[in-house]
């Protein structure tokens, strides 16, 4: 099975994504999703241990984080968790990582992000002129972020989002490519 494609963190089976929409936007988006398909989501909250730099020496904060774990169908296991973390001396960047179980296809994943991002509010790579000033108007988040999403399929071009369902097709699909394992089919 090829590797997800990785942002900063170089784990497998781990992806971490700078966006602009907040977490409860995020969190929104995905549970439709999963209401639409079906399927069974547990709601997790915590906190997480994240770098702040002032001037000239690093502070560390604890960030408040909330979660989806997907406990059925074709996509269980799989864990998204988001925060804000605010990186210099003002204004947020808010951060998503997938936790992708071995068994979830990449071809499926990839699908899910394309119709979860298309249901955010907003375009999560494409941060306005008042954002990008006030965290740092030339940070190489913003151009990772574009990259990472890129290179899951979904298209950041101008005018290119939001895609259509003609574009993405049916949610949920008839067909996934993951297949159960075979501890789910003794059940």
């Amino acid at each position: 099975m090829p590797a997800l494609p990785v942002a900063r963190k170089k784990q497998r089976g781990i992806l971490e994504l700078s966006t602009c929409v907040s977490p409860a936007a995020q969190i929104r988006a995905l549970r439709e999703l999963a209401q639409e398909a079906g399927w069974e989501l547990e709601r997790t909250e915590g906190s997480r241990l994240v770098d702040r730099f002032a001037i000239i020496m690093p502070l560390t904060s604890a960030a408040r984080t909330l979660g989806l774990i997907f406990n059925s169908g074709p996509m269980q296991g799989l864990h998204m968790m988001t925060w804000s973390h605010v990186e210099g001396s003002a204004g947020a960047i808010h951060k998503v990582e997938w936790r992708v179980p071995r068994q979830v296809a990449p071809e499926d994943f990839h699908m899910l992000i394309q119709h979860w991002t298309a249901r955010l509010p907003r375009a999560p790579f494409h941060w306005t002129f008042s954002e990008r000033s006030r965290l740092g108007y030339l940070l190489p988040t913003y151009r990772r972020s574009k990259r990472s999403f890129t290179s899951l399929g979904v298209p950041t071009g101008k005018g290119e989002w939001p895609q259509s369902e003609d574009d993405l097709g049916p949610w949920p699909p008839s067909e996934f490519k993951t297949k159960t394992s075979f501890f789910e089919e003794e059940e």
